[in-house]
């Protein structure tokens, strides 16, 4: 066989692939491979590009109003005496002077913008579905989601600074309450993704929905598998057509017996047993996208 029909066989395969439907809030979430890849290389890559962009010198009023707001803020709650020191260095341009201590340099990782940067790159490229009425205000969603995020990360940073150096300043070690404090607020970005799905559900479900296509030649592979061999034995083993019922393991011969009742089958200590007049109806139903579950009228 000559690699031109290798090729052409290959090609016949991509366009005959019906691509999985999954359905969530009664709406049909369909990607492209091209808008998967696109999430996946995108995603990180533009997050690190605009994170470099934000650590270039000409971008350090970021760090100006940062500093500014947290000192303002320290000395409200606090009445700390705190001050914003503008002394531009080869590394730092700002950092906080607090009475009584050494100073607390500023760099671009204390804006918050790393954490902003990443759910920005997440949420312009979560693939839009390929169903037209899922992905209508797909748009929309998307500005909410960058916007509220965006505030809320910044915010949280505020906060977290606040936090790190009023402790500081009553005598816990800089040390032990940096990586402390920024640690717990991982769990704010856990809250994030809570709520970017509520308005993003494309993200995570996109994520499924790759695990669904790695898994599909396995399962259709399987599906074809048990199709031969029922054509020939009129009988398949049971734990292959668990696998296809996505029964659990331990507690699948106590739900196998009901189930081939039901649909007129029987079991016979490790195998289905189909009879012959149900045969063709019993692979009608394994080759369906929903195996064994029967249309209503």
């Amino acid at each position: 066989m000559t690699k031109g029909v290798l090729k052409m066989q290959k090609f016949k395969k991509l366009m005959d692939f019906k691509k999985p439907v999954i359905e969530f809030e009664d709406k049909k979430y369909i990607f492209s491979i091209k808008s998967l890849v696109l999430l996946a290389i995108g995603g990180p890559l533009s997050a690190y590009l605009v994170y470099l962009f934000f650590d270039l010198e000409i971008n350090y009023w970021v760090h100006e109003i940062v500093v500014k707001q947290t000192v303002y803020f320290l000395n409200l709650f606090f009445n700390m005496g705190a001050q914003a020191v503008y002394a531009p260095g080869p590394k730092y341009h700002w950092s906080f002077l607090i009475p009584g201590k050494s100073s607390i340099y500023f760099e671009t990782f204390c804006t918050g913008i790393q954490a902003i940067v990443i759910f920005v790159g997440v949420i312009i490229f979560s693939p839009h579905s390929q169903d037209a009425d899922t992905r209508e205000d797909i748009i929309w969603r998307k500005a909410k989601a960058l916007i509220v995020s965006s505030i809320i990360f910044y915010v949280v940073n505020i906060i977290r600074m606040l936090i790190q150096i009023q402790l500081y300043n009553i005598g816990y070690e800089w040390v032990d309450i940096h990586f402390s404090i920024s640690a717990a607020s991982s769990f704010i970005a856990a809250i994030i993704v809570l709520l970017m799905h509520r308005w993003i559900p494309e993200f995570i479900i996109s994520i499924i929905y790759v695990g669904t296509l790695v898994g599909e030649p396995v399962k259709n592979k399987r599906k074809k598998t048990i199709k031969e061999i029922v054509a020939k034995t009129k009988k398949v083993e049971l734990n292959l057509i668990r696998k296809v019922l996505r029964m659990d393991k331990k507690s699948y011969s106590e739900k196998m017996i009901p189930w081939a009742e039901e649909h007129g089958y029987s079991v016979k200590g490790k195998y289905l047993v189909i009879p012959e007049n149900e045969v063709s109806n019993f692979i009608e139903l394994l080759m369906s996208d929903k195996p064994f579950v029967k249309n209503k009228v």
